[in-house]
């Protein structure tokens, strides 16, 4: 595989060379905001346009919120324009009054169940917004998630439909559950969507975990008054983790999962069991994982995390190297281009690229069809052949051209492309091997 390309360099074949040194320099100056520390002498030289583009940093990434606090507390020093705290607020001030009223939602929910006798344990978001932030406002969440041991799941349903939670009918409970570890999502007009967990990961997934580990090492806490667990912080670690790099790729604003994980840390530092961790991981088949994600937290945020610990988390080459790709993949703007036009690009030579091209413009007639709403053999297909011929090129001359002479312009979305593949071989290729006992003495390839 061609080695990967510099940030810089991906950046400067995909835009104009002005704004690519602009986002650079803005991002750099966004990551030191996040990392604390120098952000004053770096935020103190943007220029106006440079501003706009660490404000777009923070929505891609969805970490408005949080940018916006961290400029909010010095803006005179920061010395950032008004209109980029106008731009930013918005978000932090929906996330205030959203998670307020997840909370006070969620905790009737608890307050439910608990009479029941059935625990709850709140997860990810409302756990990271409630107990490990500053604020809860600083964490945004899109619906909640909580979980419940497996023998009250549909007892926990029925209590959720009994005050009004849909849609009707569900899912057949034990058949759901043979693929899913929550039940289907219960929705009610005016409250948030919850999914009811009885496990962390699928049971279609190859971890190994002890899920009556995780309720017996859950630590109790109170939500509005109302009793609930929270996973050990070495669980809750090992939850997020996964959620960002097995689950998500380090996509799907990859930099929001590594914030919650630098949040965690800094939060319990001094009660994290670093080789409990490791080990755990190890037991889970999930050490590749960690070592990966917790490297990048502490490259890109500088997060914290002994040497030590890192040293201790069982690896391979593989996952060594796999921070890097996942670096640039994460920190890279995202240009991705629809796969037919990648693929378009990736072809050997001029001569397939052509025939590709042909092909994507004069689709099947069954793809017709459905692409078009049409029936089965209409007639009418044929119209839109030749609209599709008159249409593209207006829509898509432009790309399928530097597609198709591969033209720099198609640098950065042919180098995120290729390391999303990367980071996609390395996610399935590692749960198996990754199943070593702990061992907190092996001296591992790298510190040979």
């Amino acid at each position: 595989m061609p080695a990967l390309r510099s940030p810089a360099r991906a950046m400067h074949g995909s835009v104009g060379s002005d704004v690519a040194a602009d986002q650079l320099v803005a991002q750099r100056a966004w990551i030191a905001l996040l990392r604390g520390g120098t952000a004053t002498s770096v935020l103190g030289t943007l220029t106006d346009e440079q501003w706009g583009l660490l404000a777009a940093q923070a929505q891609r990434h969805q970490l408005s919120a949080l940018t916006y606090r961290l400029l909010s507390r010095h803006p005179r020093s920061y010395g950032a324009p008004a209109a980029i705290l106008e731009r930013l607020r918005p978000a932090y001030r929906e996330a205030a009054l959203r998670n307020a009223v997840l909370v006070r939602q969620t905790s009737q929910v608890a307050s439910w169940l608990t009479a029941r006798g059935i625990p709850v344990m709140l997860l990810k978001g409302m756990h990271l917004a409630q107990f490990v932030y500053a604020e809860p406002a600083l964490r945004n969440m899109a619906d909640v998630d909580v979980l419940v041991p497996r023998e009250h799941l549909a007892e926990t349903e029925r209590i959720f439909v009994d005050h009004g939670y849909g849609p009707l009918p569900r899912p057949d409970l034990d058949e759901f559950c043979l693929w899913s570890n929550h039940l289907a999502k219960l929705t009610k007009p005016g409250a948030p969507v919850f999914e009811v967990h009885w496990h962390i990961e699928r049971p279609t997934s190859s971890f190994q975990i002890d899920l009556d580990g995780l309720w017996a090492r859950s630590r109790e806490a109170t939500l509005e008054g109302v009793p609930v667990r929270l996973l050990a912080v070495e669980d809750l670690l090992l939850h997020l983790v996964l959620h960002g790099s097995y689950h998500h790729r380090f996509d799907r604003s990859a930099l929001k999962g590594l914030a919650d994980i630098d949040a965690v840390v800094v939060r319990y530092r001094d009660e994290i069991d670093w080789n409990a961790l490791a080990q755990r991981a190890a037991e889970w088949g999930a050490a590749g994982f960690l070592y990966t994600t917790l490297q990048l937290t502490v490259d890109i945020l500088g997060t914290p995390i002994p040497a030590a610990a890192l040293r201790a988390i069982p690896r391979d080459r593989s996952d060594e190297e796999l921070v890097e790709v996942a670096r640039r993949y994460i920190l890279l703007p995202g240009q991705e281009l629809p796969k037919a036009y990648v693929k378009l690009a990736q072809s050997r030579n001029l001569r397939e690229r052509l025939q590709l091209l042909v092909r994507n413009v004069f689709l099947p007639r069954r793809k017709m069809e459905r692409v078009y709403g049409l029936g089965r053999d209409s007639a009418a297909v044929w119209a839109f052949y030749v609209i599709r011929l008159v249409v593209l090129p207006v829509k898509r001359g432009s790309l399928s051209l530097r597609a198709l002479f591969r033209t720099r312009a198609m640098g950065a979305p042919l180098d995120r492309e290729e390391q999303r593949l990367r980071i996609e071989q390395w996610v399935k290729d590692l749960p198996g091997p990754m199943r070593a006992k702990f061992d907190p003495t092996r001296k591992h390839e790298s510190d040979r």
